[in-house]
């Protein structure tokens, strides 16, 4: 069974990535961190076996940085398509499946310190159910997945806003489509975001601290 793994970033331009840190760090801290999140996310991503890993780019994989790192990990890339993040992701799901994929998992790049675990469980999990979510502190969700199309849950959601995850709870019951949760998670977003990460990475493990840059 072919099996995906979709990664959504965005090409690290000042101003234009991590633009809730931009009061409190330089454009160019930002850019750098940014890049740190999605070195991190990819560098555990590719340990996944029997899985292939795209990465999904905004605007577009035309970046030095998104060609370094499609290369350095052997990736396949697309640009996302669409006018928000509901159709990015629709597109991406919609023309995995015609590619032949049968369980497709995308996740972002806001949470490096997401356990790959919860990938892998993701996966397991979409062997008894059609959809999975992994919910996020922040009430929206860092991973999605699901083995076909279900255009509706991704419509008409308020993006950015904290009432992501509750309004796609309820179209996901409203529809009765099968569906299981991971363990809530962290984004990081904010400069409060952030010290929370770097008292997390201090806890866990120093040398990751220091990879981060932080």
């Amino acid at each position: 069974m072919k099996k995906a793994l979709i990664v959504f970033v965005k090409a690290p331009v000042a101003g234009k990535v991590k633009t809730r840190l931009q009061p409190h760090l330089s454009p160019d801290k930002i850019v750098e961190l940014y890049k740190s999140f999605v070195t991190e996310i990819i560098s555990k991503c590719v340990r996944l076996k029997g899985v292939d890993k795209f990465l999904g780019c905004a605007p577009t994989r035309d970046n030095n940085f998104l060609r370094e790192i499609t290369a350095t990990y052997r990736l396949k890339s697309f640009d996302q398509k669409g006018k928000n993040l509901g159709e990015k992701m629709i597109n991406a799901f919609k023309d995995h499946f015609k590619k032949g994929y049968k369980e497709i998992v995308l996740i972002g790049s806001d949470s490096p310190t997401m356990p790959i675990e919860y990938i892998k469980e993701a996966f397991l999990k979409l062997k008894k159910n059609d959809f999975v979510i992994g919910p996020s502190c922040d009430r929206g969700y860092y991973l999605v997945g699901a083995k076909k199309i279900f255009p509706q849950i991704f419509q008409g959601i308020p993006w950015d806003t904290d009432e992501v995850l509750d309004k796609t709870l309820e179209k996901l019951g409203s529809a009765n489509i099968r569906f299981s949760m991971l363990p809530f998670w962290y984004d990081v977003d904010t400069v409060k975001d952030l010290r929370f990460l770097e008292n997390h990475l201090k806890y866990l493990n120093k040398k990751k601290v220091k990879r981060l840059g932080l």
